[in-house]
C-alpha cells in the first residue's frame, strides 16, 4: 500500500511538472507572439517619412525604424556613403566620396538581413559553369535585425534602424591604429552621442544623414587646427539607400589604350589571358534623335554652382564646364553638359545625390584644391551622379608648406585629385613672375582666370569618368606652346587631366597662354569612346569601336595614368609619363626654366622689399623658385635608364614596338644637363646678400623647438637627392642593365661614370664649394652602400651595379688621395671622402 502510494503521488507530480512546463512554453509562445505588434499601433505616435523605404522616427528619443515592404524584399538596391563634414586628419572631409556597392534584402525567418552583394565576376550564361557562379565567393552580411512589428496582412514588416545606421556596419569609418602609433585615432564610438542630423525621402532615393561622436579620454595626437577638442570629434556621414536604375543602360567595356575609371570584372568562363570585362564609368547620354549627327541628349548632364561659390570665380567655373561641351560635339551630342547656379534660398541641399553641384570650401587643413568623385551603379558602370569640391585657398597667396617640397607624397591613390595643390603651387610660381610686369595685376586677374577654369576642366573629366592622363604634355613643341592662338583651339596639352606646370617662357614678350582653357585631342577621343551612340548590329559596332581604338598610336593621343608615372622615385619607366613635365621637348622646356628661376631669384630683393611689411613673401618666394628648379631636375633624371612605352595589338602598327629603350643621344643629354644645370658649383645660384632677408614672419610661439634661418644647404641637399634617389635606385639601375638586352646602347658603367664625373671633375682642381661638398659626400655614401661595403649588408642591388658602384669608389679615392685644394674645407673634406672610402674597402 504504501509502495502503490509513493508510486500514485510520483505520477501525480510528474503531471504536475508536465503541466507547469506546457504552461511555461504556451506562456513563451504567447510572449513571442505579442513582441511582433501592430506596425500602425507601433509607429502612431512617430514622425513618418515615406519613399523609397519608409522610414519612422521616435520623437521622444530619436530612435529611427526602417519598414521593409514585402516587395522590397529578395531585391537589389544600391548602397553609397559620403561624407558631409569630418576630419581631415582621418581621411573624412567634405564632399569625399566613399563606398558604393549592391545590397540586397533578405528575411531569415525573424529578421531581415542587408547583405552585400559581390558582382566582380562574370560567368557567360550558356556555360554549364553558370551553374556554379557562387562556389567560394563569399557574400557579406553587413547587418541582421529583428522584426519587431508587422502590419495584419504581413505586407510590411518593422525594424529598428539605429543598429544599422548609428553603427559602422554600412560603411567602416574607423581605421586601425598601431597601439604605438603617434597618428591621430578617432577613439570609441559613442552611441549615446552619435545621432541623426536629416532624413530626406524620395521615390527613388532614401537619404540618412548621421553624425556619429568618437571619444578618446586620452590622446596622443590632438590634430589638425580643425579640431576643437581631440578626446571629443564629430564627423558627419550620409548614407544613401537607391533604387537600381532600370533604364536599358548599356555597359562599355574598358580597353587598355586609353583611360576611363572602371568596375572590375573577370570572365570566369573565358580562356582567354586576359578575361576582363572591365565596365567604364560613364553618364547614361542618349540621343533624343538617335538618326542625327548631332543630336541633344534625352537627358542632360546638369552642374550646379553652389551658392557659397565666390562671386568672382563664378563665370570662370562655368566657362570650365560648358567647355567640355566641345569634347561631347565630337561625339555626336549637342549641350551635352549644362550649368545652372544654386539660388541663395535654394529648398535643397548640396549634399542631395540627385543634383551635381560644384562646391567650395576654405578650411583650416584643406585635404585637396579640387576633387571630382562620381558614384556609379557597381553592376553596370553608369555614373549616377557626382560632385566636385573646391578649395578657395588654393587661389591664395597662402604657400603650404607640407607640399611644397613633397611631391612624390602627392596623389597617389589614383582616386583622390592632387590637381589643386599642384595647381596652387605653380600659381604662386606664376605669381612671382607677374610682379616683374609692368602691367602684372592684369596678367595675374587672367592668370587666376585660366587656372580656375583649367582646374574645373580637370575636375569635371573626373565625374565623366576619365582617369589621369600624365602623358598629354607632349602635344606641342616649345614654340608651339607659347602661341595662344593655336592653343586656344586645340589645347596647351593634349588632355586637361594632367598635372603640367603654369607655362611661363623665358622671354615675356612670346608669353602664351599659362594654362589650357578647353579639353584637348586627347580627351575629345576619349570622349568619343566613352560617349559616342552604338551601332546596333554588334559586328558593325565592333569594327566602329576597333576603328577609334586604333588611333591610339596617334601621338597627339598618348596616354599614361597614375600606375606609369614616374612622380616617384623607382616609380614607372617611361619618362614621358610625368607631372610637371612639358611640350615634346622636356629636358629643353626644363632647362629653359631653370634659367627663369634664376632669373627670378636674382630680382627678389628689389620686389620684395616695400615700405611697412616684413621679408615673409620674399622667403615663401625663394622656396617656391626653389622647388621649382628641384621639380626641374627631377623631370631630366628621369630619361637616363628609362623606357618609352607604348599600348597597341597586334596589327594596330607596323614599325612600332611597346617597349623601347630610350636613345643614347637622350640619356647623355640628359646627364649633361643635370651635370650643367643641377650638380654644377654655379648651379645653386645665390644672388649677394639675399639670404640675409629670407626671414619668416613670426606668429606667436610658432618658431618654439625649431630655427628661423634659412637652411640653404638643406634645400641645395634636397635636390640633389631627388636626383641621386632616382639614378641610384635599384630599379633603375637593374632596368638599365636589363634593357641592354634590347636596344638599350648606354650602359650601367656609363651611368655611373656620368654620375661621377657630374659629381666631381668640375672642382677636382680647385676648391670645392660647401654645397658641393655635401653632394659628394652624399654620392660617396650611396655608392658604398650599393656596392655591399657599408653598414646595410648585404646589398640590396645587383652584382653588376655593386661592380661598378666598387669601381667607382677606387676612382674617387684615386681624385681624392690628390688632396689638392687651397682652403682649409676643401682639404679636409678630401681627406675625409679618402679616409671614408679606403675604410669600406678594407
Amino acid at each position: 500500500m504504501k509502495n502503490f502510494t509513493l508510486y500514485l503521488m510520483v505520477i501525480l507530480f510528474t503531471l504536475s511538472l508536465a503541466q507547469g512546463q506546457e504552461k511555461t512554453k504556451n506562456t513563451k509562445a504567447d510572449s513571442t507572439k505579442k513582441k511582433i505588434i501592430s506596425l500602425k499601433k507601433k509607429t502612431e505616435k512617430m514622425d513618418r517619412f515615406p519613399g523609397l523605404f519608409t522610414f519612422y522616427q521616435d520623437t521622444l528619443n530619436g530612435s529611427l525604424y526602417m519598414e521593409i515592404h514585402k516587395n522590397q524584399i529578395n531585391k537589389e538596391y544600391i548602397y553609397f556613403g559620403h561624407a558631409h563634414d569630418g576630419i581631415v586628419d582621418v581621411g573624412f572631409n567634405r564632399g569625399s566620396y566613399r563606398s558604393s556597392k549592391i545590397f540586397s534584402i533578405q528575411k531569415y525567418f525573424n529578421r531581415i538581413e542587408f547583405v552585400a552583394e559581390n558582382y566582380g565576376f562574370y560567368f557567360d550564361p550558356d556555360s554549364p559553369l553558370n551553374r556554379a557562379s557562387g562556389a567560394n565567393i563569399s557574400k557579406s552580411i553587413m547587418s541582421s535585425n529583428k522584426i519587431i512589428a508587422e502590419d495584419s496582412l504581413k505586407n510590411r514588416l518593422l525594424i529598428q534602424a539605429d543598429d544599422l545606421f548609428l553603427s559602422e556596419k554600412l560603411l567602416q569609418i574607423k581605421n586601425h591604429t598601431p597601439p604605438n602609433s603617434r597618428r591621430f585615432s578617432l577613439g570609441k564610438l559613442n552611441k549615446d552621442k552619435s545621432k541623426y542630423i536629416d532624413l530626406r525621402n524620395y521615390p527613388k532615393n532614401s537619404e540618412i544623414v548621421v553624425q556619429y561622436s568618437y571619444d578618446n579620454p586620452t590622446p596622443k595626437n590632438k590634430g589638425k587646427t580643425g579640431i576643437t577638442d581631440a578626446r571629443s570629434v564629430s564627423l558627419t556621414i550620409q548614407h544613401s539607400l537607391i533604387k537600381v536604375p532600370n533604364n536599358n543602360y548599356v555597359p562599355r567595356i574598358d580597353d587598355q589604350r586609353i583611360g576611363y575609371f572602371t568596375t572590375r570584372v573577370t570572365d570566369m568562363t573565358s580562356s582567354d589571358h586576359t578575361p576582363y570585362r572591365d565596365l567604364i564609368h560613364r553618364w547614361n547620354l542618349k540621343k533624343k534623335d538617335p538618326g542625327a549627327k548631332i543630336s541633344e541628349p534625352e537627358k542632360p548632364i546638369i552642374f550646379w554652382i553652389e551658392n557659397t561659390t565666390p562671386y568672382e570665380f563664378r563665370d570662370a567655373v562655368s566657362e570650365g564646364v560648358l567647355a567640355w561641351n566641345k569634347s561631347f560635339e565630337a561625339a555626336g551630342f549637342k549641350n551635352a553638359i549644362q550649368v545652372k547656379v544654386q539660388p541663395d534660398n535654394a529648398g535643397w541641399d548640396a549634399g542631395d545625390i540627385r543634383y551635381n553641384v560644384l562646391r567650395w570650401t576654405s578650411s583650416p587643413s584643406p585635404p585637396f584644391g579640387g576633387y571630382g568623385p562620381s558614384f556609379v551603379n557597381p553592376k553596370t558602370g553608369q555614373i549616377l551622379g557626382a560632385d566636385i569640391m573646391l578649395e578657395y585657398v588654393y587661389f591664395t597667396n597662402r604657400v603650404k608648406y607640407d607640399k611644397l617640397f613633397s611631391p612624390e607624397a602627392m596623389d597617389m591613390d589614383p582616386y583622390f585629385c592632387e590637381i589643386g595643390n599642384y595647381l596652387h603651387q605653380e600659381n604662386l610660381l606664376g605669381f612671382i613672375s607677374t610682379e616683374f610686369l609692368k602691367e602684372g595685376e592684369v596678367v595675374k586677374k587672367e592668370l587666376i582666370k585660366e587656372s580656375i577654369i583649367r582646374l574645373v576642366l580637370h575636375e569635371v573629366g573626373h565625374t565623366l569618368g576619365l582617369n589621369h592622363n600624365f602623358k598629354s604634355s607632349h602635344l606641342h613643341n616649345i614654340e608651339e606652346s607659347h602661341n595662344a592662338a593655336l592653343t586656344r583651339a586645340v589645347g596647351l596639352t593634349g588632355s586637361v587631366m594632367d598635372y603640367v606646370p603654369v607655362n611661363l617662357s623665358l622671354n615675356p614678350k612670346k608669353q602664351g597662354q599659362y594654362y589650357s582653357t578647353v579639353p584637348g585631342t586627347y580627351d575629345d577621343w576619349a570622349i568619343l569612346f566613352g560617349y559616342s551612340s552604338p551601332l546596333e548590329n554588334p559586328k558593325d559596332e565592333e569594327k566602329r569601336r576597333n576603328n577609334i581604338l586604333a588611333l591610339s598610336t596617334d601621338p597627339e593621343l598618348m596616354f599614361g595614368n597614375d600606375a606609369d608615372d614616374m612622380r616617384s622615385s623607382g616609380k614607372g619607366i617611361d619618362p614621358r609619363v610625368m607631372i610637371g613635365d612639358m611640350t615634346s621637348e622636356p629636358i629643353e622646356y626644363a632647362v629653359q626654366r631653370i634659367k627663369l628661376m634664376d632669373k627670378l631669384t636674382r630680382g627678389l630683393y628689389k620686389k620684395y622689399t616695400d615700405k611697412g611689411v616684413s621679408f615673409h613673401a620674399m622667403r615663401d618666394a625663394f622656396n617656391i623658385l626653389t622647388r621649382e628648379k628641384s621639380s626641374c631636375a627631377s623631370i631630366i633624371s628621369r630619361f637616363i635608364g628609362g623606357v618609352y612605352v607604348e599600348r597597341f595589338v597586334v596589327g594596330q602598327s607596323e614599325t612600332g614596338v611597346p617597349l623601347k629603350p630610350v636613345p643614347r643621344s637622350e640619356q647623355e643629354k640628359a646627364m649633361k644637363t643635370l651635370k650643367d644645370f643641377v650638380f654644377s658649383p654655379e648651379a645653386m645660384f645665390l644672388p649677394d646678400s639675399l639670404v640675409n632677408f629670407l626671414q619668416y614672419q613670426r606668429r606667436g610661439f610658432d618658431f618654439y623647438g625649431k630655427t628661423e634661418d634659412p637652411k640653404i644647404h638643406s634645400l641645395a641637399l634636397y635636390t640633389h637627392r631627388v636626383v641621386l634617389n632616382h639614378l641610384l635606385h635599384p630599379r633603375v639601375l637593374q632596368r638599365t642593365i636589363d634593357t641592354q638586352l634590347y636596344g638599350n646602347h648606354y650602359t650601367i658603367e656609363e651611368l655611373f661614370g656620368g654620375l661621377t664625373g657630374a659629381v666631381f671633375s668640375a672642382d677636382l682642381r680647385g676648391n670645392v664649394n660647401s654645397i658641393r661638398r655635401n653632394l659628394q659626400t652624399e654620392y660617396v655614401n650611396r655608392l658604398i652602400n650599393i656596392s655591399g661595403k657599408g653598414k646595410n649588408r648585404p646589398s640590396k642591388y645587383d652584382y653588376i651595379s655593386q661592380a661598378a658602384s666598387f669601381s667607382n669608389l677606387k676612382t674617387i679615392a684615386k681624385m681624392m688621395s690628390k688632396k689638392s685644394g687651397k682652403d682649409k674645407g676643401t682639404k679636409q673634406h678630401r681627406e675625409f671622402l679618402y679616409y671614408k672610402i679606403i675604410s669600406a674597402l678594407e
